[in-house]
């Protein structure tokens, strides 16, 4: 039996669609990421100053990076306590680079406003299209054609495939709408004239149409969770730039310097990647 393909305007559009929510969150993390990477603090006299930004693989000696000690340029106190700083923009992006007279803070706080309001409106948007293609197969889909047909010619074989007999998921969950449209064995129901390995015409227009709505719900959900993702990573960006900006801005007589490490492995035993911020003054 041949897949049915879909094709068209509309399939065209949603497709394209996810790579442009990918760009503008990658977009996004790229903007969010410059002033941490380049430049991050401006010096009395003019000159411009930045504590030491690492990224340690789990195979570097972490001691080593401690002891290391200072940067090249040093720092003095800006009169906010890092630690505070930290938190303030881990809690609300952009509040710690607002405290310290930053206003690449309003970006933070922007995206995050844009990031949100985008994941409200597609999660929205993908939850009413759940519920439309969920009721369109309740009414096109023959879920008593089909238990009919399986009582009498399944309850002895529920895992022979080739003559149509395939144990349904629960009724009303995820997988039962996934299966539905997705397994073949399931196509001739669509419409009421349901014979195993033979759908029609009608059952297979049906199973398309609903086919798309459901890829339509799942696409605009995706994006909404990548938005939800790069909400996420913006306030970890922004807590990071809000703590190396408190740890000083530069002058040729302080002392201290402080150096921030990112720190990437692998668990023991685990899936996974892990991150962490390790520290010097």
């Amino acid at each position: 039996m041949s897949v049915p393909t879909e094709a068209g305007l509309v399939d065209v559009v949603r497709f394209a669609s996810e790579p442009v929510i990918r760009l503008a969150v990658v977009c996004a993390v790229i903007a969010a990421l410059a002033p941490v990477a380049f430049g991050v603090a401006a010096v009395p006299n003019g000159t411009a100053a930045r504590p030491d930004l690492a990224l340690i693989s789990s195979l570097d000696a972490r001691a080593e990076f401690l002891s290391s000690g200072g940067s090249d340029v040093a720092f003095a106190e800006s009169g906010h306590d890092p630690s505070k700083m930290l938190l303030m923009s881990l809690a609300v992006p952009g509040s710690g680079e607002l405290v310290q007279g930053k206003k690449r803070g309003y970006l933070f706080l922007l995206a995050e406003i844009a990031m949100w309001s985008g994941f409200y409106v597609l999660d929205k948007q993908g939850l009413e299209e759940r519920s439309d293609y969920e009721s369109f197969a309740d009414a096109n889909w023959d879920l008593e054609g089909y238990m009919e047909f399986y009582n009498e010619n399944c309850l002895d074989c529920p895992h022979d495939y080739a003559n149509g007999c395939r144990p349904l998921a629960d009724c009303g969950s995820q997988e039962f709408y996934e299966d539905i449209g997705k397994y073949d064995v399931y196509w001739p129901w669509w419409g009421g004239d349901g014979v195993p390995n033979d759908p029609t015409a009608e059952a297979l227009e049906l199973r398309n149409e609903y086919w798309g709505m459901r890829k339509d719900s799942n696409t605009s959900l995706r994006q909404a969770r990548y938005l939800m993702m790069a909400a996420l990573l913006n306030h970890v960006v922004s807590a990071v730039d809000s703590f190396i900006l408190a740890g000083g801005h530069g002058t040729e007589n302080d002392a201290a310097a402080a150096q921030v490490g990112i720190e990437f492995g692998v668990p023991c035993g685990a899936a996974g990647l892990s991150v962490a911020f390790v520290t010097t003054y």
